[in-house]
C-alpha cells in the first residue's frame, strides 16, 4: 500500500487535455466490433469475488460505476472487498476515503483479507507487503472540490498505472445537496476522465431518504440530480436487512435465512443482465459471503501463500 499525500502539486492534473474530435470511417471500427462480439479467449475478464455475479458482469475500462445505498447499509465495506478480489487479479486500486482515515480504511481490509477479527502483527506486515504495486490510497480525510479530484485520479492513472479509482463519497466533493448542476458535471467530468485514461472510476453515494430504511432502495432513489444515474455506465445498490438485524437482536431467528444484504445490478450500460444478489455478512471478517453456510473467503496475500498459512 502507498499513500498519496494531499500535499502534492497537482496543478498540471487540474486542467483537462485538449478534447480531439476525430471522423473516422465506419470500417476502421471492424477490429472492435469483431471483439465486441467475439471477445478474445485470452482477453482479461475482472470480475467480482462472488462467483453468482460471474457472467452477469466484469469490470472494464473506461467506465463508471455508481455504488448507492442509504447511509449505515455498508456501501464503503462491500467495495472494500470489491477492491479486495480486484487486488486479487493484480488490479491496480486507488482509494480516496474521504470519511475514513487511511489506517481505518487498512484494518477494515486486513480484516477481510484475513477472513478474520484476530490478525496479527506478523500478518499485517505480510499483508501490507503485499499490496505493494497493488494499492493506493489517497491521503486525504474530508471534504475536497472536483478539480482536485480529478486531478488525482489523472495522476494516479500516470504515475502507478492505476486501473480502478474509487471515489467515496460524493458529498464529500459535492457538498450541497440541491447542487444539481455541480453534481452533473462533476459526473460528467468522471466519465471523460474514464473514457481518455481508461480508468474504471467507482463512485459512492446515498439514496434519498425513504419512509422506511427497510424498503429496498432503487437507481431512482439515487440523491441528488437524476442525470448522475443516466450518465454513469453502471449502478450497484447496497441495501443491509435492518429488520433481521432487530429480529435477531431480540432472539427470533425466524428469518435466518434471509439474506443480511441484498446487491442489486440496477444498470448496466454494455452488459445484457441485470438483477440482485443475497448476501450473508460474517462480522468477524466483515466479508459479505454468497451463503449463510460459507466460510469467509482467505486472500493469497503472497504467491503461493494463504493467509491461514501466515502466523497468527
Amino acid at each position: 500500500m502507498q499513500l498519496i499525500p494531499d500535499n502534492i502539486d497537482f496543478s498540471a492534473y487540474m486542467d483537462e487535455p485538449p478534447a480531439e474530435h476525430r471522423v473516422v470511417p465506419a470500417s476502421s471500427l471492424l477490429d472492435s466490433v469483431i471483439d465486441h462480439f467475439f471477445k478474445p479467449s485470452d482477453a482479461p475478464q475482472v470480475q467480482m469475488g462472488w462467483r453468482k455475479t460471474h457472467g452477469d458482469f466484469e469490470f472494464r475500462p473506461a467506465e463508471v460505476s455508481l455504488w448507492a445505498g442509504i447511509n449505515g447499509h455498508g456501501k464503503s465495506q462491500v467495495i472494500g472487498q470489491v477492491a479486495l478480489d480486484l487486488m486479487d487479479q493484480s488490479q491496480r486500486v486507488c482509494i480516496a476515503s474521504l470519511e475514513m482515515a487511511p489506517p481505518k480504511v487498512m484494518a477494515r481490509m486486513a480484516r477481510q483479507a484475513g477472513g478474520r477479527l484476530d490478525v496479527t502483527v506478523p500478518f499485517l506486515k505480510t499483508f501490507h507487503r503485499w499490496t505493494d504495486s497493488r494499492l493506493w490510497i489517497y491521503d486525504h480525510v474530508g471534504s475536497t472540490d472536483p478539480r482536485t479530484i480529478l486531478a488525482v485520479i489523472r495522476y494516479a492513472v500516470d504515475k502507478f498505472g492505476v486501473q480502478h479509482f474509487v471515489v467515496d463519497n460524493l458529498a464529500k466533493v459535492i457538498e450541497k445537496e440541491d447542487d444539481y448542476n455541480g453534481q452533473k458535471a462533476f459526473v460528467n467530468s468522471l466519465c471523460t476522465v474514464a473514457k481518455d485514461t481508461g480508468v474504471h472510476i467507482h463512485l459512492v453515494l446515498h439514496v434519498k431518504k425513504g419512509e422506511s430504511e427497510h424498503k429496498v432502495p432503487g437507481k431512482f432513489d439515487i440523491k441528488g440530480s437524476g442525470a448522475t444515474a443516466d450518465l454513469v455506465d453502471n449502478i450497484f445498490v447496497v441495501w443491509r436487512n435492518k429488520a433481521k438485524e432487530e429480529e435477531f437482536r431480540e432472539g427470533n431467528q425466524e428469518h435466518a435465512d434471509d439474506p443480511d444484504c441484498l446487491l442489486k445490478l440496477e444498470k448496466q450500460r454494455h452488459g445484457e443482465t441485470e438483477g440482485s444478489y443475497r448476501l450473508w455478512f460474517h462480522p468477524g471478517s466483515m466479508q459479505y459471503l454468497e451463503s449463510r453456510h460459507d466460510r469467509p473467503k482467505v486472500y493469497r496475500i503472497e504467491p503461493g501463500i494463504t493467509a491461514t498459512e501466515v502466523e497468527f
